[in-house]
């Protein structure tokens, strides 16, 4: 019997994998229009001026061209300022006179009547890579009831204050940055409605609801909460049929306010409306590009494109549609990243993902942007708008700021 549970589970996912997915279509969309930025990365010395463009790329038996109408921001301040460097209307932009500190600088585009409205590219101000400092750690001792025993995910809240999943300890609780306990969300450990079993992940939505998946047996995977952390709803039943999530993993919101959920077990990426509504999926398991290997991370930027990260490697950024951009982030032994586990984006539309004991940032168009190591192995990682870095260990959190 045992045998034949076995057999129809993997036929499940097959048939969910290849017929449910988004479907293939030979018809070209002739108002499909992307944008892309060059140069991507630059380093510059201060003073020196770089020149940048955006280039719309080619429509259906037209060519590509040049974007006309282009807002620039040097780090979102429109055409820059004495100390991050100015940028002219025609994309041209002249670094500060004195190196800055951190001299990551970020070259904002908004261009009008591209799909992904929002471009970004890095500006290096000197010779030495970013870097990133430990500011802070903290850890609850295992005789405090507020322990963690083996912390899986780590979010953010409107106020700033760090959600964490708990997966040992069956239970989602807030504390503040610098790891003072401010409660518990939900209902505590159990398989009821607004309860936790091995919950995973966890982040905030526009409007400040936290939105948990779980381990759940046999029950919905995703859970919905109130800002202060009351049940609202779940959904997303356990299973390979279309909308059913297996091991729910990363997960984030578009501007539209839908869910894009990974599923490790299914190999695809599954779409949901905040009332719980499945719209479609995409995805299959395998080695070749626009496949996943074990996918476990996933973020929304800021311009909707889907950034998921198989844990063997790479990382592939694709459209809301589920179409493949690019691949990058390949797996790099001995010693470099190897087993990315989760993925987090910031305001700047950069890319962070913990492997193992290391912390690798990429920048939106997926360039190498710096790496360092910590001495814990990491499960996931969270970036706030102030750049502050926060990385969940089993028992606690690394804080990281830049330098």
């Amino acid at each position: 019997m045992r045998g034949i549970r076995v057999v129809i589970f993997s036929l499940l996912m097959l048939i969910s994998c290849s017929v449910f997915a988004v479907a293939d279509t030979t018809e070209p969309d002739r108002d499909y229009r992307r944008a892309v930025i060059k140069p991507s990365l630059v380093r510059l010395k201060p003073g020196r001026q770089q020149k940048f463009k955006i280039i719309m790329s080619p429509r259906y038996l037209q060519p590509a061209y040049l974007a006309e109408s282009v807002k620039w921001s040097v780090n979102d301040i429109p055409g820059g300022s004495k100390k991050l460097g100015r940028i002219d209307a025609t994309g041209l932009y002249t670094a500060p006179a004195k190196a800055l500190k951190p001299q990551e600088i970020h070259i904002c585009a908004e261009v009008e009547g591209a799909n992904n409205r929002y471009l970004w590219a890095t500006v290096l101000i000197g010779n030495p890579d970013p870097s990133y400092k430990l500011v802070h750690v903290w850890s609850e001792p295992k005789d405090n009831p507020k322990y963690l025993d083996d912390a899986h995910g780590i979010g953010l809240d409107k106020d700033g204050n760090l959600l964490i999943a708990d997966r040992g300890n069956s239970r989602v609780m807030r504390f503040t940055p610098q790891g003072k306990f401010l409660g518990y969300i939900g209902l505590g450990s159990g398989r009821e409605p607004g309860t936790f079993s091995e919950p995973r992940v966890v982040l905030t939505d526009s409007k400040g609801r936290i939105w948990v998946c779980d381990e759940k047996a046999d029950e919905p995977r995703i859970q919905a909460f109130t800002r202060q952390g009351k049940f609202i709803r779940t959904f997303a039943h356990k299973g390979a049929l279309p909308g059913q999530l297996l091991r729910a993993h990363g997960m984030d919101f578009d501007r539209r306010n839908r869910l894009f959920v990974v599923d490790v077990d299914n190999f695809r990426v599954n779409v949901y409306r905040q009332s719980g509504q499945f719209l479609y999926s995409w995805g299959k398991p395998g080695l070749q590009l626009g496949e996943f290997n074990a996918p476990h991370g996933l973020i929304v930027d800021p311009s909707d494109d889907v950034f998921v990260s198989n844990y063997y490697g790479p990382t592939q950024k694709f459209d809301p549609n589920g179409n493949l951009l690019f691949a990058f982030a390949y797996a790099d032994p001995p010693d470099g990243p190897v087993g990315f586990h989760s993925i987090a984006g910031d305001r700047w539309g950069n890319v962070y993902m913990t492997a193992r004991n290391k912390i690798v940032k990429y920048n939106n168009n997926g360039d190498y942007i710096t790496a360092w190591g910590t001495d814990m192995d990491l499960s996931w990682i969270a970036v706030a708008d102030d750049d502050t870095v926060y990385c969940l260990f089993k028992s606690g959190v690394q804080v990281f700021a830049p330098q």
